[in-house]
């Protein structure tokens, strides 16, 4: 396997450029697009996200090295781009079976819950979906957990103390909703 990789590797090289110190520098550029292509998409790993794009490549350089006419980078940012929208599409099923682990009871039961309780409910389905799933999971935990904290911050891309001010942001305009349609003061 090692001996593929450093074949095809070689053919990449040749393939970017033949004169192998330009092709070094043709290597580096791609890869710091890649980088900032992950970045922009809002990508916490987008260094492993370029290599694994790299990677992706280097699999497919000695079928597409005798074909492929043009800019060697734009088919980078075409694999680029395929692999972003698989990413994303991983990642939204990761929430989406976060999501129905956290699914509403039934209507027999909510009918038993306390006018609050009604509210709350009504002021969440108000929220953009992604509010919602944020402050949802953050809560999700009866004891906080600052590592599940963490982790959540990073899914969402946040640091940890842009999270909470999220948070405490969706956390009071559901006071507010909630107190409103209670008729409670402010």
């Amino acid at each position: 396997m090692t001996e593929n990789w450093e074949d095809n590797f070689a053919a990449l090289l040749t393939w970017l450029d033949p004169d192998p110190e330009k092709a070094g520098r043709k290597y580096e550029e791609i890869r710091h697009s890649l980088i900032k292509i992950f970045e922009w998409r809002g990508a916490y790993d987008a260094e492993e996200l370029a290599a694994e794009t790299i990677s992706r490549v280097l699999n497919k350089v000695p079928k597409i090295v005798k074909n492929y006419e043009g800019d060697p980078a734009l088919y980078f940012y075409a694999v680029a781009k395929r692999f972003g929208f698989e990413v994303l599409r991983r990642q939204q099923a990761r929430v989406e079976g976060d999501l129905e682990k956290l699914a509403a009871p039934g209507t027999d039961e909510r009918n038993d819950r306390e006018p609050e309780y009604e509210c709350l409910d009504q002021c969440l389905a108000q929220l953009p979906a992604a509010d919602r799933e944020l402050i949802l999971s953050y809560y999700q935990q009866d004891q906080p957990n600052i590592s599940f904290r963490k982790e959540l911050a990073r899914i969402h891309h946040l640091e940890p103390n842009a999270l909470r001010v999220k948070v405490h942001r969706i956390r009071a305009a559901l006071q507010s909703c909630v107190n409103k349609r209670l008729g409670k003061p402010k």
